[in-house]
């Protein structure tokens, strides 16, 4: 085990303990011994894994509280209280995996969660980020009524734009946005992104942003999806594949165009 998991043991020794304490002690003495102790695993957890969100994941677990101390507490209560320690124990358990789950990043934890509980499949957790393409803009895309283009696919590739992002896969980036420039040329007269960037009839700025489209993003691209494998590779940033200023002045053009 890890250095950084040192004293792992000896907490989840107190937590056994601690079960003793809450099925037989009095109601002030039970309550003191549960908040000391999850205190104790907080400060342990911000000593060893600063700015982790473990701790917030710790303070997550059931709150123990076993009344009033005026009152004594039923069986009932008590076995409710043993029942929430024991999940303590069990996030205790799980916490080197949550640590190696840590230091991946998300495409290798969602690969490293669903291998180490012997799935065929692959389980998102809950991600939080920001979007690459505003889904606001893709709200008012949706409801874009044309007799002429289907906008389904160019929705689609938005929104797994954004899963994409909101995962990491920068490879998935690069390459959904070279699909949505290749895909939207006969919205605006042309069969190729290239006569969009060049003759469109807009204002000089849209074309400058549309010719980084064609040029800085269908490079970046091209160079993931074609080059061949080499002794030693280097993965894109998001700096690299983040084209979301230039991706939303086309689709509000596109809004434009057919709205």
């Amino acid at each position: 085990m890890s250095h950084t998991t040192e004293g792992l043991d000896d907490l989840s020794q107190l937590a056994i303990q601690l079960k003793s304490t809450v099925a037989n002690a009095d109601v002030t003495e039970a309550n003191m011994a549960v908040l000391a102790f999850d205190a104790k695993v907080a400060r342990w957890l911000a000593d060893r894994f600063p700015e982790s969100g473990l701790i917030a994941d710790w303070g997550s677990n059931p709150a123990i509280d076993l009344g009033s101390p005026l009152e004594r507490p039923s069986q009932f209560m008590r076995g409710l209280a043993q029942i929430s320690i024991d999940q303590r124990l069990t996030w205790l358990s799980s916490l080197p995996t949550k640590v190696q789950l840590r230091r991946l990043s998300v495409p290798a934890q969602i690969n490293a969660e669903s291998a180490n509980v012997g799935r065929r499949e692959v389980k998102l957790q809950s991600t939080t980020s920001r979007a690459i393409v505003d889904p606001q803009r893709i709200a008012r895309l949706s409801e874009i009524q044309s007799a002429t283009f289907d906008l389904t696919k160019l929705i689609r590739l938005c929104e797994e734009l954004n899963i994409a992002f909101a995962t990491e896969s920068y490879l998935a980036m690069a390459m959904l946005t070279r699909a949505i420039i290749d895909h939207v040329p006969p919205i605006f007269g042309v069969m190729n992104f290239g006569a969009v960037a060049s003759n469109y009839s807009g204002p000089a700025s849209f074309k400058k942003e549309m010719k980084n489209l064609e040029t800085t993003a269908r490079n970046v691209a091209d160079i993931h999806l074609h080059g061949h494998i080499r002794k030693k590779e280097s993965l894109p940033t998001i700096a690299q594949v983040d084209a979301s200023n230039s991706l939303d002045l086309l689709l509000a053009e596109i809004e434009t165009i057919l709205g």
